[in-house]
């Protein structure tokens, strides 16, 4: 009765989100116990104690010796063999990394328990039975790499990783940059018009980062490329903390480099023009703090890390008569908080984490032939000192794990990822742009017959073109229960299958105010339509683009899979799985047609197959390789684009 009452609970606090697709948080530890002959040795207590947290797991040997703790949170750890009769086995230092199972052997001794076997020299750490390419770098090795403040950018490191504006952000192994999937703590924060990454998160909250590039097994979908997961720490037994502050900026920087421009007289001629370095000052100072709530049972973690950018550009408008400058004032808040309960049969996270990012100021590029030369006036260029955005983006979610048995146990994961754009400070006044320059010179003598306000250089405008997002929302709910299980037949198996429903929104209003307006002075227009012909104005042609994005949509995608490790014998080890899921498209005009299209659970069946094997039968040197179907997400920009979203 008391383990119905849990799922209650757990599906009340996760009722308001949908399900979604099982991303990986935690390791695991397996062995075989034997003892001075080589022969098993069941019924030998296992314990795996958090050197940080203090929070515990047990296991007990099964017939053949074997144990498996599974769904460990990455860290180090501290494991204890013993049974009576035999001298206790301790290792003092195991390191347990993301989406890895690593083997720990113990040879048992006769003896007094009381006596320790302590193992200071641990083998290399090898996941005989893992098939996938991973990378794991955990923070004791980022706190020591050089790189930038984005914990993606950790992705580099990896081998078949590359990154490139062509290739649309990180390409793995041949992938374009939209067909990755990014998580933190399981909620997946890609973004689901572009497939890019939407979240950031500093380094001091992050205990792990993982990238996946090949072999991923059945439980994950939407990704061709890599799965990038970034994990976060958890309190403990102790109280730590750290403050840190960073400055990066003018102060420390080169010069710009110079820039090449095109004479604004006559659109042909190449200038070389060099810009002094302007002021441009980013700050991030903060702090992090965890420990106990409740000794050996509830802990605590909380980061809060602002970064706080403030730069001003000197211009010379109106191509030098007119001095000035522009502000921009930038914070994009990093918050993070968790709280973590252990016990022994139930394992409990929930946490969240806030990025909100407010800018106001926009700084155009210079356009001019001179050093900070800008071609528009400063009375076109004042709506850019309000302009500027805001960005909400707020992820939280939770796990329980709940263990049924010695070798059976449930895992729920649920999940809330919103963000939304929207633009601030642009007042909805037509942008008019000269497409050509309206100057008297030789190549335009008719230009002397505009009044003086109209004769402008290339690129002049009454107000800077800005396509106005009101708002761009999206929102995914996440939702996951896993069933794993541990037995013996023909060799031992871990069988894991789950089912989950993932549940996406796209709310979307921008446009161009009044549209906007291109001026061709005394250029003739001609049609590519057949038989309208060409003409032109007294004074040449203009056109009039008014379009913008609109709509709501939302979509679920149930997905379910099954996969089993197969160990046979001690050496070599199978993993067999497969996945489907049903992915509909919604549209954009869904009075016209209800839904883009639908790729049912037949279209996306996805076997995974693989296979590790232990040459030498000694843990130190595996062969492995894999196969597997793989099915992208489509992207909403797609639906915006062909579905009526575009209007």
């Amino acid at each position: 009765m008391r383990f119905y009452k849990i799922l209650a609970i757990v599906a009340l606090l996760f009722g308001c989100a949908q399900l979604a697709q099982g991303q990986e948080r935690f390791g695991g530890l397996s062995g075989v116990v034997t003892d001075s002959s080589q022969a098993a040795v069941p019924g030998a207590t296992i314990t795996i104690t958090n050197k940080q947290s203090g929070a515990v797991r047990t296991a007990v040997s099964g017939a053949d010796g074997s144990y498996s703790v599974p769904d460990i949170p990455p860290g180090r750890y501290m494991v204890v063999i013993e049974l009576s009769g035999f001298q206790k086995v301790s290792n003092d230092d195991v390191l347990v990394l993301l989406g890895r199972t690593f083997t720990v052997n113990a040879q048992l001794t006769v003896g007094n328990v009381s006596e320790v076997v302590n193992v200071t020299a641990a083998e290399k750490q090898i996941d005989l039975k893992d098939v996938t390419l991973a990378h794991n770098v955990t923070a004791e090795e980022f706190d020591r790499l050089p790189k930038t403040r984005s914990f993606q950018d950790i992705a580099l490191t990896s081998p078949g990783v590359n990154q490139g504006i062509i290739e649309g952000g990180f390409q793995v192994n041949g992938a374009s940059g939209a067909e990755n999937s990014f998580t933190v703590d399981g909620v997946s924060t890609t973004s689901l018009l572009y497939g890019s990454s939407r979240q950031n998160t500093v380094f001091e909250y992050l205990q792990e980062v993982q990238v996946k590039t090949g072999g991923i097994d059945a439980q994950y979908g939407g990704a061709l490329g890599g799965v990038i997961s970034a994990v976060t720490k958890s309190g403990g037994n102790t109280f730590h903390g750290e403050g840190h502050y960073y400055y990066f900026g003018s102060a420390l920087s080169a010069g710009p480099v110079p820039r090449l421009v095109l004479s604004p007289l006559d659109d042909t001629t190449v200038i070389h023009t060099q810009d002094d370095k302007q002021r441009n000052h980013t700050s991030e100072p903060g702090a992090s703090i965890g420990g106990p709530i409740m000794k050996d049972r509830l802990f605590f973690y909380g980061s809060y890390s602002p970064q706080i950018v403030r730069r001003t550009n000197n211009y010379s408008f109106s191509s030098g008569t007119d001095p000035g400058s522009i502000d921009q004032k930038q914070t994009v808040t990093q918050a993070f908080g968790k709280v973590t309960y252990s016990a022994n049969r139930v394992q409990a996270n929930a946490s969240i984490l806030a990025t909100p990012t407010r800018s106001t100021g926009y700084l155009p590029l210079y356009s001019g032939n001179a050093a900070q030369f800008i071609t528009t006036s400063r009375a076109a260029n004042a709506v850019n000192i309000d302009r500027g955005f805001s960005q909400d983006q707020y992820n939280a979610s939770g796990d329980l794990n709940i263990w049924l048995g010695k070798t059976n146990y449930i895992t729920m994961r649920g999940g809330f990822f919103y963000d939304n754009y929207g633009d601030t400070g642009i007042p909805r006044i037509t942008s008019v742009t000269w497409i050509n320059p309206s100057l008297p010179s030789g190549t335009c003598p008719q230009c002397a017959s505009l009044p003086a306000s109209l004769q402008q250089p290339l690129g002049f405008l009454n107000t800077p073109q800005a396509q106005i997002t009101n708002a761009d929302t999206t929102k995914t709910g996440l939702f996951q229960i896993d069933y794993n299980h541990g037995f013996s037949a023909a060799g031992s198996h871990l069988l894991k299958g789950g089912f989950g429903v993932r549940h996406t929104v796209n709310d979307v209003n921008l446009d161009y105010p009044g549209g906007f307006v291109r001026i061709n002075w005394f250029a003739t227009f001609t049609s590519l339509v057949p038989g309208v012909g060409s003409g032109t104005g007294t004074y040449g042609y203009y056109e009039v683009n008014d379009r913008g994005t609109k709509g709501v949509v939302n979509a679920n995608m149930p997905s379910m899979y099954i996969q089993d490790a197969w160990t046979i014998g001690n050496r070599v080890t199978l993993n067999l799985g497969v996945r489907t899921e049903r992915e509909t498209i919604p549209s954009f005009r869904p009075n016209i047609q209800e839904t883009a299209f639908t790729f049912g659970y037949g279209a996306k069946l996805a076997p995974r197959l693989g296979a590790s094997v232990d040459i030498l039968g000694d843990g130190r040197l595996k062969a492995f390789g894999s196969w597997g179907r793989y099915y992208d997400w489509v992207k909403y920009e797609l639906a915006r684009g062909s579905f009526g979203g575009d209007v």
